[in-house]
């Protein structure tokens, strides 16, 4: 059984969690969960991360959150997660088996990324350190993420700008906006998460 950090709940409960939503992982990623963990609590102290109240839902909230937008995009594509941050939900889709691209353009910010990504031995993640709108994707990349770091409307506007037509977003919310049209959603399941709310994928 892998030795996991605390705050992470006990296996059986993380287990059970996992299949109350539908999520299926292995050995290898439970320990890289519990690695990526343990460098976040250690390098908060360095670098404003995670806030004293997060750190006792950090599986509940992020971790878990994080693996879900994993159902609303293609794994056979590469995925932009917009102002990584922290690494939620960039790095733990990464440990999915997502091909990543973190976009971090503040600097303490995208060094620990660095940092986590080294640590973690993800060698399918990789970061650019900029904004949205200074970011060139490339043609082959049409899927991004996000967790509240600007409007939906904000970065869907961006998106289009960057790269026309076909596009795929996921955004976290609390509501689904009726004057805003979707392709697809998934309500987030409280509990075992702990809060409710959205992921919605948006297709330009």
């Amino acid at each position: 059984m892998t030795s996991l950090p605390l705050p992470f709940p006990p296996r059986g409960t993380m287990e059970h969690d996992l299949e109350e939503l539908g999520v299926d992982i292995d050995e290898k990623q439970y320990e890289l969960f519990g690695k990526f963990a343990g460098i976040l609590l250690e390098r908060s102290s360095r670098v404003n991360l995670i806030g004293p109240k997060e750190r006792q839902r950090l599986w509940s909230r992020h971790f878990m959150e994080s693996m879900l937008y994993g159902f609303l995009v293609d794994i056979n594509r590469t995925v932009v997660d917009i102002g990584s941050g922290n690494g939620f939900p960039g790095i733990v889709l990464a440990i999915l088996g997502f091909r990543m691209i973190l976009l971090e353009p503040k600097r303490k910010k995208h060094l620990f990324l660095g940092y986590a990504i080294r640590e973690l031995g993800l060698e399918n993640c990789e970061i650019v350190p900029a904004r949205l709108e200074d970011f060139n994707p490339g043609n082959e990349v049409k899927q991004f993420v996000a967790r509240a770091v600007a409007p939906p409307d904000s970065l869907l506007e961006t998106i289009g700008k960057i790269t026309g037509k076909g596009s795929v977003f996921v955004y976290r919310q609390p509501e689904i906006a009726e004057n805003r049209k979707y392709e697809n959603f998934i309500e987030l399941k409280y509990p075992p998460l702990d809060r409710g709310g959205f992921l919605v994928q948006y297709r330009l």
